[in-house]
């Protein structure tokens, strides 16, 4: 396995996915665009969520973006492995992080994730919850109906696409518990926030956001 990895790396060499220069490791950033990241310190809240609070790793910015876009769209496994580590850390180094009974991913739709062939978020939580020692709910919330992209909507059109797009599954689970849930990206808040009205009308205490970037 390591010839055959070493014999690619000859024929195509690795290249820092900001920058592309070359790297010398499986790593996916160079040194200089790694130590360029610094983990966003701002809290998220609102009148306007149900979620109690929301953390974003890390500011939408030109070294977080194509990592985003490959991890989800391009299943790159290693970075999930890397962004997962990098969540792991700011948690693990934040002293008054709340306290977390369960991890869940903001869920795909089955159609959706028959097509892409894996969910994002789950990669990324199953990260979290292994460094982090929470345990992983991973089918708990489900996706109803299939949603269009809200890449190109603006808020109103946000939240109306995915108002009463989850459901819950075996609610007994979470009532009275923290729950930490992951998403790539904070936008608008709109999905995070259509998923924390179920929970929170299943008897969940406290709704934590955690996603990698904020836009």
């Amino acid at each position: 396995m390591m010839f055959f990895q070493t014999l690619l790396d000859l024929i195509f060499p690795r290249s820092c996915l900001n920058c592309h220069s070359r790297l010398d490791s499986s790593k996916i950033l160079c040194e200089k665009c790694h130590t360029e990241l610094e983990f966003n310190q701002e809290i998220i809240q609102s009148d306007e969520h149900i979620f109690d609070c929301a953390y974003a790793v890390y500011d939408f910015n030109e070294i977080i973006q194509p990592l985003i876009h490959e991890l989800k769209y391009n299943e790159m496994r290693n970075i999930a492995k890397f962004l997962g580590k990098q969540a792991s850390k700011f948690i693990l180094e934040n002293p008054t992080f709340p306290k977390i009974d369960y991890i869940i991913p903001v869920p795909l739709h089955k159609v959706k994730k028959r097509s892409r062939g894996f969910n994002q978020a789950e990669l990324l939580t199953k990260e979290i919850s292994r460094n982090c020692n929470f345990t992983h709910l991973p089918k708990v919330m489900l996706r109803n109906r299939f949603t269009t992209t809200q890449t190109q909507l603006g808020r109103i059109e946000r939240h109306k696409n995915v108002s009463a797009a989850f459901d819950l599954r075996k609610a007994k689970i979470i009532q009275g518990k923290n729950i930490l849930l992951i998403d790539d990206v904070f936008t608008t808040g709109a999905t995070v926030n259509s998923i924390s009205n179920v929970l929170k009308s299943n008897g969940v205490s406290r709704i934590i956001v955690l996603t990698i970037a904020r836009a």
